[in-house]
């Protein structure tokens, strides 16, 4: 009879103490708090092994243009600042200045030595227009016979002499030669063409009024007048037959 085998009674494990109610709360939380941290930190570095280099470090392009980047900082210049040039004492300076104010001195004189040369040949072209257009009207004047003759109530040479009596020895010559041409000494003489009227042909002949209200009919206050002219406007009876002998007028 085969003994069966010897029953141990062993002695049943205490049961693990439970925590009272009032603090089983306060035991959980500490455990909670540590779980949530450490999935936080677990998914931070995930995400950061999952993140791109490029993102990581930046490029060297990116931080060569940020090292190189001026910085707008404002500038104030003092009110009184001055500026003086290093080589303003150099030997060379001066000369070079001169040399620079000659030059423009020398083109600002062919400058108005060419601007006169240009008036002086339009005025010569207006006069010498002026005295073809003048001396066409004589001619036109003398071919229709419009030479009148003096007035038999005053004899040609009681003109001439009281025009000699006017204008120094030497220049009567010069006056008896102009106005002789101009209107043969008649005081009654006038240019169809231009209107000039007189002995000495003024023009308009109006203009004879401030030597005498008669001189549309009396040969002494035109030959005063006339003189007069010729003493301001060309200096000389000799001076006025001068330019008539170059221009055809006077």
């Amino acid at each position: 009879m085969t003994a069966s085998p010897k029953r141990h009674r062993h002695r049943a494990e205490p049961a693990p103490r439970r925590l009272p109610a009032w603090c089983r709360s306060r035991a959980v939380a500490p455990a909670v708090a540590v779980g949530v941290v450490a999935a936080a930190v677990l998914t931070s570095a995930s995400a950061s092994s999952r993140m791109p280099s490029t993102v990581a470090e930046p490029s060297r392009e990116v931080l060569s243009a940020a090292l190189l980047a001026p910085v707008a900082t404002p500038v104030t210049v003092p009110t009184d600042a001055s500026w003086t040039a290093p080589d303003a004492e150099a030997a060379w300076l001066a000369p070079a200045i001169k040399a620079e104010a000659d030059r423009i001195a020398a083109e600002k004189a062919e400058a108005e030595r060419l601007a006169a040369e240009a008036a002086a040949a339009a005025a010569a072209a207006q006069a010498a227009h002026e005295a073809a257009t003048a001396k066409a009207a004589r001619d036109t004047a003398r071919s229709r016979g419009a030479a009148p003759t003096l007035p038999s109530r005053t004899p040609v040479g009681e003109v001439k002499q009281y025009a000699a009596s006017l204008v120094a020895a030497d220049q009567f010559g010069c006056l008896e030669a102009l106005w002789q041409r101009e209107s043969g000494w008649n005081p009654a003489a006038k240019n169809r063409s231009s209107g000039a009227f007189g002995i000495p042909q003024a023009l308009p002949a109006a203009k004879m009024a401030s030597a005498g209200a008669d001189w549309q009919t009396n040969p002494m206050t035109q030959v005063r007048w006339g003189v007069s002219y010729i003493h301001g406007r060309y200096g000389s009876p000799c001076g006025a037959w001068a330019h008539s002998e170059s221009h055809g007028w006077y």
